[in-house]
């Protein structure tokens, strides 16, 4: 038996998961999919019917979490976002344990569906062009990045905004505006996409900041902040392109066990 070998388990309600237990069981995988993002009776049964050896996680951290003496003990486990708390007791427990989500070749994928997502989330609430606008992005990541190329590549202009001398010298040589991330309120008028995953933004009560929030909870908002101009976008590879998404999941578990 190779490493990829054995029974699958997806578990989670997030179309991403569905779409890649069918992509892996369409390349002859021994694949379930379990339809809940939480540990029950139901799955428990599944655990003990199936005993699975590879079995991989929702996206965002599970509700509560597995009993580790339900889980075969040569299983690999691959969770998506989790704590390192939530995770302790499979570490202690000796699994092994592959986060999907630090697979560099699935980040960067995600990163561009992200980009392209966000067009289909801005179109419709801005009813804009992009050509000839301004956009302000905070941080300047892999979403960053793939977000200011697509932007830039429509025609817009764009300041990046970061705390790294490394990130703001790297955006300048591409050719973007640069600007110090502020410690206090942001001064700044237009359109404003976060990919922070930190409380860091303050904008006064009169501010008419169209802020877009790309990154991860708990949103960047400070304090008091009015959030009238500000909505959050999570999870775009999932909810606009699942069967890509999914596609590029079920590549990275092949990835993470042939290396």
């Amino acid at each position: 038996m190779t490493i990829i070998d054995g029974k699958w388990l997806f578990i989670g309600t997030d179309l991403r998961l569905s779409e890649c237990s069918r992509i892996m069981g369409e390349k002859g995988f021994d694949v379930f999919h379990y339809d809940g993002n939480s540990y029950s009776e139901q799955l428990a049964g599944i655990l003990d019917e199936i005993t699975p050896d590879h079995i991989v996680f929702p996206i965002l951290q599970m509700e509560d979490t597995i009993p580790v003496d339900k889980i075969n003990k040569s299983a690999i486990l691959y969770p998506g976002v989790a704590a390192s708390d939530w995770l302790a007791p499979f570490s202690e427990a000796g699994f092994t344990i592959r986060p999907y989500l630090k697979e560099v070749e699935f980040v960067w994928e995600n990163a561009v569906l992200t980009a392209e997502g966000f067009l289909l989330e801005y179109y419709p609430s801005a009813k804009r062009r992009i050509s000839g606008e301004h956009f302000y992005i905070a941080g300047f990541g892999k979403v960053a990045k793939m977000t200011a190329a697509v932007l830039a590549s429509l025609g817009a202009s764009i300041t990046i905004v970061a705390r790294s001398p490394e990130q703001l010298g790297e955006a300048a040589a591409i050719g973007y505006q640069t600007m110090h991330l502020p410690t206090g309120s942001v001064d700044v008028k237009g359109i404003l996409i976060n990919t922070i995953p930190a409380k860091w933004l303050q904008v006064d009560a009169d501010s008419t900041l169209r802020i877009y929030d790309l990154a991860s909870a708990p949103g960047c908002l400070k304090g008091n902040s009015p959030d009238e101009y500000y909505t959050i976008h999570l999870g775009l590879p999932g909810k606009h392109f699942p069967v890509d998404a999914a596609k590029a999941l079920s590549e990275a578990l092949l990835r993470m066990n042939s290396r």
